[in-house]
């Protein structure tokens, strides 16, 4: 029983500073990584208001999605409106 209990203290102290030692090597790779990953989202967005700035006032673009369905049919699932009066 007291070498099993050994046994488990060893193994957890050395995935301990195992674990530690992998982090310090694998972490700033991912911190360098993300951080880029969020730059590059920064500058599209940057870019994208950009473009929508230099627009100039009263300008209307229209730009169409292709995955859209441009049809005037009303959903199945959508209720037709209806106004009504409470009649006490």
């Amino acid at each position: 029983m007291l070498l099993g209990l050994i046994k488990t203290i060893f193994f957890l102290i050395t995935f301990y500073y195992l674990f530690k030692i992998i982090g310090r090597l694998v972490l700033p790779y991912l911190m360098k990584k993300g951080v880029e990953r969020m730059q590059q989202q920064q500058q599209n967005a940057a870019t994208n208001y950009q473009r929508h700035a230099q627009q100039k006032e009263g300008e209307v673009t229209v730009q169409k999605n292709a995955q859209k369905k441009s049809s005037n049919v009303v959903d199945q699932n959508e209720g037709e409106y209806v106004d009504f009066e409470e009649v006490k």
